[in-house]
C-alpha cells in the first residue's frame, strides 16, 4: 500500500507540475500574443518618395534588419530620443512571414494614427463648428491628441475641386523633376513624345507633373501630420515664436552655419541668423519661412549661382530667393533673376548688390507679393486661390518639402506649448477618399507602333494617336487576323490574333499595357456583310410630277421653307442630276455651290447649296442640300458616316447643323441607335434610306 501511495503521490505531483507548466505556458503565450495589442501607441508608414530606408535592431547605428521603400506600414511602440536630437521609433512589422521588432528614424516616416487618442467632446464640437468634412477629422484628432494647443481653421475658399485641379494641370504651372518615377510625370499632349519616349523639358530637367500627382499635392488631407501641417501655418512674422534658437536649428549644417559671407548692412554686421530675424521684422514675414526659401532655392550647400556674386555679366549681384528667375527672352533663369536684382527699386532695396540687401529686399517682395495679399501659407503660395494667377513656385511638391524645414525650425517644447494657427483649405465637391500619391514606375508608353489586318486595309490609315478603326468584309470572309506591335518593347499588347466574325458589326479590342501599368485601348470594328447581299438596292420609284413653285423655279424635290433645306436627292447624285430636277422659270437659272460658296461639279453632298438667280443675275433663293445618311457631306453613305454616328452615340463627338440633320436618317428628331442601324443596313446592302 505504501508503495502504491508513493506512486500515486508522484503521479499527482507530476500532473500538478504539468498543469502548472501548461498554465504558465498559456499565460506566457497570451502575453506574447497580446504584446502588440497592448503596447502599440501608433501606426505609421514610410514616406512615399523614400527608398531603401533602413530598419535597425537598435537606434542610429544598430545592425540593419532590412530596407524598405515608401508606403511600408508599421506599428509604433515607443518614441526614442537620441543624442543627435533625432527621434527614432521602436516598431513592429511583418518580415519574412513573421512579426518582427526593430527601429526606424522618424525623419522619413509619417504617423497615420495614434492608438491612444481619447475622444474630446469640446474638440469634436469645434471641428463641427468649423465645417471640417469627416475625411479631415481623424487626422486632426490625432494632431489634437499630440498638440492640444494647436488651432485648426477650416478655410472654405469657395473653390470647386475640379476647377482647382484643372488650373494646376496647365502646362508649365506644376512641375516635377525629370528623375521622378513615371507616374509622377505627365503624358498629356505637349508633355511627352510617344515616339521617342522622352518627356518635354519645361525648365531644364523639370517636366510637367501628372494629374494624379497634382491631385495628391493639392489634397490637404495628405498633409495633416505633425510635420507637413506646417504648409498651412500662417507665414506672418511673430517674434514670440520665431527666434534665434529656431534659426540655428534650421541652418545647422548648411552653408549659413558659421558662414564667412559679408552680411553687413547700414553700418552693422549680421550673421545669417541675426540677418534673417531682421529681414523678418522689416518685411512682416516669418524668418523661418525665409530660411526655408533660401535653402530650397540655393541648396543646403549654397551652390546656387544666384548668390555666388561671380556670375558672368552680373558680378556683385545677389538674388537669394530667385525672384524673377525663370527662363525667357533668350536668358537663363539665373540670368533673369540677376537682371532683376541689378535693377533699381528703392522700395525693395534694389539693386541687390550686397547679400543683406537681397535677403531683406527679397523678403519685402515676398511679403508684398504673397503673404500680405492672401497667399499667407506655403500651400497658398504655390496654389494661388486669390484669383491673381500668381504662384511663387512651380515645383508641385515644394509646399511638402518646405513644410519639413519649417517644422524643424520649432523645438519640441515650442510645438507643445505654442498655440499655432493652421489655415487648412476645404474645397467644394472634394473626392470622398484622399487622393493617394501615385507610385507606379517604368515606361508610361502604351501606344502601338503598328496595327494591321492581314489582307485588309484599315479606315482610317493607322496612326498611334488614332484609337478607332473599321473596315467591311464580304460574307465569304469568316475570320480575320489582327497583328501589331508596341512602340515600347517593355509594353504588353493583348487582343492580337485570329477572330471569328459574325454577320454584322464585330468590335475587336486591342489593349496596350505600359510597364507602369497604364493602359490604352484600340478598337477595330469589322462589318461582315450578310449572305448574298443586294449591292444595288431597288431604286426609288419616280415621283409623279407634283412640282411646286419656288422663287425662280419649280421642283418635285422636298423643300422646307422654314429651315431652307432641300432634300429628296438620291445618294451619289451629280450636280447635273440635281439641276435636271430644277425647272427654272422666266429666265432664271440655278447653280450648286459647295459649303465654301464655290461653284461645284461632281457628286452632290450634304451641306452643298442650291442657289437660284433671276434673269438679271440677282439671287432669289438659296437652300442647303440634305442627303440623309451622308453625315460627313461627301455625297456617299459609307463607313465614314457609320463611324461618325457611332462616335456621336459614344459621346466622343457629334455632328452639328445640317450634318446632324443628315445623320438623323429616320427623321425622328433624335440621333440614336435607330439611325445607326439604318446606316449599317444600307452599308451591308440589306436596307435603303428614304430621301
Amino acid at each position: 500500500m505504501k508503495s502504491v501511495y508513493k506512486c500515486s503521490v508522484k503521479r499527482i505531483a507530476a500532473l500538478a507540475v504539468m498543469v502548472c507548466m501548461l498554465v504558465l505556458a498559456g499565460l506566457a503565450f497570451t502575453s506574447v500574443v497580446n504584446t502588440k495589442a497592448e503596447s502599440v501607441i501608433a501606426q505609421g508608414h514610410v514616406n512615399y518618395d523614400v527608398t531603401n530606408l533602413r530598419i535597425r535592431k537598435s537606434p542610429v547605428t544598430g545592425e540593419i534588419i532590412t530596407t524598405v521603400d515608401g508606403g511600408f506600414k508599421f506599428d509604433i511602440y515607443e518614441e526614442v530620443n537620441t543624442d543627435s536630437g533625432t527621434v527614432w521609433y521602436s516598431i513592429g512589422f511583418s518580415y519574412d512571414g513573421s512579426y518582427t521588432r526593430g527601429y526606424v528614424t522618424s525623419s522619413y516616416t509619417t504617423i497615420d494614427k495614434r492608438i491612444d487618442y481619447k475622444p474630446d467632446a469640446d474638440f469634436e464640437e469645434y471641428l463641427n463648428s468649423q465645417g471640417f468634412p469627416d475625411s479631415y477629422k481623424d487626422s486632426l484628432r490625432q494632431l489634437h491628441a499630440q498638440y492640444p494647443n494647436w488651432v485648426f481653421v477650416a478655410d472654405h475658399n469657395g473653390k470647386d475641386w475640379s476647377d482647382v485641379v484643372d488650373n494646376q494641370n496647365v502646362i508649365g504651372r506644376s512641375l516635377i523633376h525629370g528623375s521622378a518615377v513615371s507616374s509622377w510625370k505627365s503624358v498629356a499632349d505637349g508633355c511627352y513624345d510617344w515616339e521617342s519616349g522622352e518627356y518635354t523639358g519645361l525648365d531644364g530637367s523639370w517636366v510637367q507633373a501628372s494629374s494624379a500627382l497634382v491631385e495628391y499635392a493639392l489634397d490637404p488631407r495628405n498633409f495633416l501630420n505633425a510635420t507637413n501641417i506646417f504648409m498651412f501655418e500662417n507665414l506672418a512674422f511673430d517674434g514670440s515664436v520665431q527666434d534665434a534658437d529656431g534659426l540655428e536649428s534650421m541652418t545647422d549644417g548648411t552653408f549659413m552655419d558659421n558662414s564667412s559671407h559679408d552680411l553687413s548692412y547700414n553700418g552693422r554686421s549680421y550673421t545669417y541668423i541675426t540677418g534673417l530675424l531682421y529681414a523678418g521684422q522689416e518685411s512682416g514675414v516669418s524668418p523661418y519661412h525665409l530660411t526655408s526659401r533660401i535653402l530650397q532655392e540655393q541648396g543646403y550647400d549654397g551652390h546656387g549661382s544666384s548668390i555666388s556674386g561671380t556670375q558672368s555679366g552680373y558680378s556683385g549681384y545677389y538674388n537669394y530667393y530667385n525672384i524673377g528667375a525663370s527662363p525667357s527672352g533668350g536668358y537663363t533663369a539665373v540670368q533673369n533673376g540677376l537682371r532683376y536684382a541689378s535693377k533699381s527699386d528703392s522700395s525693395l532695396l534694389r539693386p541687390w548688390n550686397t547679400r543683406m540687401k537681397s535677403i531683406i529686399g527679397g523678403a519685402i517682395f515676398i511679403g508684398k507679393s504673397y503673404i500680405n495679399k492672401g497667399q499667407d501659407t506655403l500651400y497658398y503660395e504655390k496654389f494661388d486661390m486669390t484669383g491673381r494667377g500668381h504662384q511663387y513656385m512651380t515645383n508641385i511638391l515644394a509646399p511638402r518639402s518646405e513644410s519639413v524645414k519649417s517644422a524643424q525650425g520649432y523645438s519640441d517644447s515650442n510645438k507643445e506649448s505654442i498655440s499655432f494657427v493652421f489655415k487648412i483649405p476645404v474645397y467644394e465637391n472634394m473626392p470622398e477618399n484622399v487622393c493617394a500619391i501615385p507610385t507606379g514606375d517604368g515606361s508610361p508608353n502604351n501606344r502601338l507602333k503598328n496595327l494591321y489586318v492581314d489582307g485588309w486595309s484599315l479606315t482610317p490609315t493607322f496612326s498611334l494617336y488614332t484609337t478607332e478603326y473599321s473596315f467591311i468584309v464580304d460574307y465569304e470572309t469568316s475570320s480575320v487576323n489582327i497583328g501589331g506591335s508596341a512602340l515600347d518593347s517593355s509594353a504588353n499588347v493583348s487582343g492580337l490574333g485570329k477572330y471569328e466574325l459574325s454577320v454584322g458589326s464585330n468590335d475587336i479590342k486591342i489593349t496596350v499595357t505600359a510597364a507602369n501599368g497604364d493602359t490604352q485601348d484600340y478598337t477595330i470594328t469589322v462589318v461582315r456583310q450578310d449572305k448574298a447581299p443586294d449591292p444595288t438596292p431597288d431604286p426609288e420609284p419616280d415621283k409623279p410630277d407634283n412640282s411646286v413653285s419656288y422663287p425662280g423655279f419649280s421642283t418635285n424635290l422636298s423643300v422646307d421653307e422654314s429651315t431652307k433645306y432641300i432634300s429628296g436627292i438620291s445618294v451619289s447624285s451629280s450636280v447635273s442630276d440635281v439641276l435636271d430636277k430644277i425647272k427654272n422659270q422666266e429666265g432664271a437659272y440655278s447653280k450648286v455651290l459647295n459649303k465654301n460658296g464655290n461653284e461645284k461639279d461632281g457628286t452632290v453632298g450634304t451641306g452643298d447649296i442650291l442657289i437660284t438667280y433671276n434673269s438679271s443675275g440677282n439671287e432669289v433663293s438659296r437652300y442647303e442640300i440634305i442627303i440623309y445618311g451622308d453625315a460627313n457631306g461627301d455625297g456617299d453613305i459609307d463607313l465614314f458616316d457609320f463611324a461618325l454616328i457611332k462616335r456621336a452615340l459614344l459621346g466622343i463627338s457629334e455632328p452639328s447643323g445640317i450634318y446632324w440633320k443628315a445623320a438623323d436618317c429616320n427623321k425622328d428628331g433624335e440621333l440614336d441607335l435607330f439611325d445607326f442601324a439604318v446606316v449599317k443596313r444600307y452599308i451591308l446592302g440589306i436596307g435603303n434610306i428614304s430621301q
